[in-house]
């Protein structure tokens, strides 16, 4: 019990400080949107700094993700010595490896830039060749940050980790206001590079109490063996996705320009939500998950699992709804000022509801991959991705031609529901009583609240004229009346929670 408290007590402090810096970050995109709007160089500059975080997010999360479960397992097994030298064996196999790549990209800049983006005529393709060879480092960079992450969310130590996006935040927003009139869009490179050398220097600081690199011979730590055949699949998997983001980027820039920006905007948006209310607490779960296994508590994993899944659809579902009926005075609240004008307002805001439409299905595919991986299991997670990413990419250049930019993301939302139902069935393997039919009766309970809450939402619609009015009111009056519900309902999550709560209280 104590062990559970702590899990929500963690989570709750990080969704807070993640939720201030989120809100930043609005702040961030919002001065970004006010400078530049939706133009064919801020294309150009998402494009290839979109293409850079897909190269990090495939080939080193795929390692990160591996070293977690088996740096616990070390660590809980061996001690600290053992695991930090399983680290620093990673390392010295994954730096020059690292190297190698980034010196094929360059090689091979043209090739990529009209792979990226075949409608572009010569002189654009050159300049987005241009923006690449600049991002190109920050692939460097992302080693640096998501090894340390990885360590320090090992050790429970998750604050310092989430500071990145208040960094990001606040040195674009000074880059853009002072660097704006000298170096236009080229600001945001500047304002990355500063972030970067900051970031990685805090986390450097303050992983020094975990982890001190020393020079290991690789023969001599197994478990770096366990972390490559780990990662294989889960790079493979995570590559066959970062494809399916290039195919999403590339089919944007042959819609109306600025769209690849549009997407970009919306993105952001949706990232708000899966930072404070997905990542957040599936990182955390991760964690515990493999803690669970090391020590072989089953049915203490299989509890955490079912909670889990019944609470991100309590929470996910009027949230989907909220921002789908609100994407426009979302989008509005968030960019719609300066150079943002009401072409920018309609495609964000149609990328936004796409996008929307598949946070429940982003929450519960988190918690399921994140059990596969705790069981060392990325070869399942790793099929699943190549037939859901194949389905995204097909429903992306169909659904594209008719509703254009909504279409791309909407194909995403399909595809992470594929992803979620397919694991499901895989993770049957280590989890035999695990079935989807015991969710049912939460998901059912869903349909009272739905059903007020979007009444809710037409009516305040009706009553007020102004953005923020209509999505504070649909927030604040529509997710209580929900919540309500959902109390009547008898959800043991929710009751749960409020017994929490009222104790919490009754204490204070």
């Amino acid at each position: 019990m104590k062990k559970h408290n702590s899990i929500i007590a963690t989570t709750a402090i990080l969704s807070v400080l993640t939720l201030c810096f989120k809100a930043l970050g609005f702040v961030k995109q919002a001065v970004i949107a006010y400078y530049f709007g939706t133009t064919f160089e801020t294309d150009i500059y998402n494009v290839a700094f979109n293409f850079v975080g897909m190269l990090s997010s495939a080939f080193i999360r795929s390692i990160t993700l591996s070293i977690v479960s088996i740096y616990t397992h070390t660590l809980v097994q061996k001690g600290r010595d053992a695991a930090s030298k399983l680290v620093s064996a990673c390392l010295e196999i994954l730096l020059p490896v690292v190297l190698v790549v980034l010196l094929f990209v360059y090689m091979l800049t043209p090739i990529i830039a009209k792979v990226l983006a075949p409608s572009y005529t010569p002189s654009q393709t050159l300049m987005l060749e241009h923006y690449l060879q600049i991002c190109y480092p920050f692939f460097l960079f992302a080693v640096v940050t998501l090894i340390w992450t990885s360590i320090m969310d090992s050790n429970k130590d998750f604050v310092i980790s989430r500071t990145e996006s208040f960094i990001t935040s606040t040195v674009t927003i000074l880059s853009c206001i002072f660097l704006n009139s000298i170096l236009h869009v080229s600001s945001l490179v500047v304002a990355q590079f500063c972030s970067y050398f900051i970031f990685a220097g805090l986390l450097l600081f303050r992983g020094r109490k975990y982890y001190k690199f020393t020079f290991t011979k690789i023969s001599e730590v197994p478990e770096v063996k366990a972390v490559l055949l780990t990662a294989l699949p889960i790079f493979i998997g995570g590559s066959v996705s970062q494809i399916n983001k290039i195919v999403d980027n590339s089919i944007s820039t042959g819609l109306a320009e600025g769209s690849a920006t549009a997407l970009s905007y919306a993105v952001s948006l949706e990232d708000f939500v899966c930072n404070v209310l997905i990542n957040n607490v599936v990182d955390i779960l991760y964690v515990n998950f493999a803690n669970y296994i090391a020590a072989g508590d089953q049915k203490k994993l299989e509890s955490t699992m079912r909670t889990a899944i019944n609470t991100m659809i309590c929470i996910m579902i009027p949230i989907t709804i909220t921002t789908c009926l609100c994407s426009r005075e979302i989008v509005s609240i968030a960019y719609f000022r300066g150079n943002f004008d009401k072409a920018s307002l309609a495609m964000t805001s149609a990328a936004l509801i796409g996008y929307a439409v598949g946070f429940t299905s982003s929450g519960v595919r988190d918690v399921v991959i994140r059990v596969l991986y705790s069981f060392k299991d990325t070869k399942r997670p790793m099929i699943t991705g190549i037939i859901a990413v194949c389905i995204n990419i097909i429903s992306s250049i169909i659904l594209s031609r008719y509703i254009g930019i909504m279409g791309i993301s909407i194909a995403s939302s399909i595809c992470l529901t594929v992803n979620f139902f397919i694991n499901s069935y895989m993770i049957r393997r280590h989890m035999p009583n695990y079935t989807l039919l015991q969710f049912l009766p939460t998901l059912l309970k869903q349909i009272p609240g739905t059903i007020a809450l979007v009444l809710i939402i037409f009516g305040i619609k009706h009553v007020f004229r102004s953005n923020l009015l209509i999505f504070m009111a649909s927030a604040l009056i529509g997710l209580s009346v929900y919540g309500i519900i959902l109390l009547l309902m008898r959800i043991e999550e929710v009751d749960m929670l409020k017994n929490k709560l009222i104790t919490k209280l009754r204490k204070d």
